[in-house]
């Protein structure tokens, strides 16, 4: 690594045929090709103590700042730009991108499972384990979200709902379980969520 004790953390296959990781000690995001040429881009914020990653659907990647409450983007040309997390005492670890096109992410610090669109509009979805702790994030084979509960010694899962009648659209609406077609998808952003699909749990 060009850094000394970098500390690199997490990894993922990026859009560009090469590797993307954290390194959470030279508060930087680095990549590698195949053929083992190391870059590395400095995080704006000192002291980031960047942890997840993943490729996001707009060709970036997207990664958790633990220490600093912000989920950061960076383009494979190396632009970085920061989203501060509104949760007081956030503290973003994990990050995975839903069915939704939205970038899901865990917050120990908040105990809660945040969601980011990739305008930079977030939401919260409380644990209901207080102190959870939740770390490690994926987007399941169902349409929801698992995640890992480290204190709370659990597995949680989170239904992904459309928020917009325009995740109805040319057939978006099969992102989410339990809709058999668009009118099902529409009536439930127009009714506020009052009329989940049957037979889907919403946790």
């Amino acid at each position: 690594m060009p850094t000394p004790a970098s500390s690199p953390n997490q990894i993922v296959a990026g859009p560009d045929a090469a590797l993307w990781f954290t390194e959470t000690n030279a508060n930087a995001i680095g990549r590698v090709t195949t053929t083992g040429g190391v870059t590395e881009f400095p995080i704006p914020t000192p002291g980031s103590v960047p942890i997840g990653i993943t490729a996001g659907p707009d060709g970036a990647l997207w990664f958790a700042e633990s220490n600093s409450g912000k989920i950061g983007r960076i383009t494979t040309a190396g632009a970085v730009t920061e989203y501060t997390i509104p949760s007081p005492g956030s503290r973003p670890l994990g990050v995975a991108v839903g069915p939704d096109g939205a970038l899901w992410f865990t917050d120990a610090g908040a105990n809660e499972i945040g969601r980011v669109t990739t305008a930079g509009g977030f939401t919260a979805f409380p644990i209901p384990t207080p102190n959870g702790n939740p770390t490690g994030i994926a987007s399941g084979p169902d349409g929801a979200l698992w995640f890992t509960e480290l204190v709370g010694n659990k597995i949680g899962r989170l239904a992904v709902r459309p928020t917009s009648t325009d995740q109805c659209k040319s057939g978006r609406w099969k992102n989410f379980p339990g809709f058999k077609h668009q009118g099902d998808c529409v009536s439930f952003v127009a009714t506020g969520g009052k009329n989940p699909p049957a037979g889907t749990p919403s946790r």
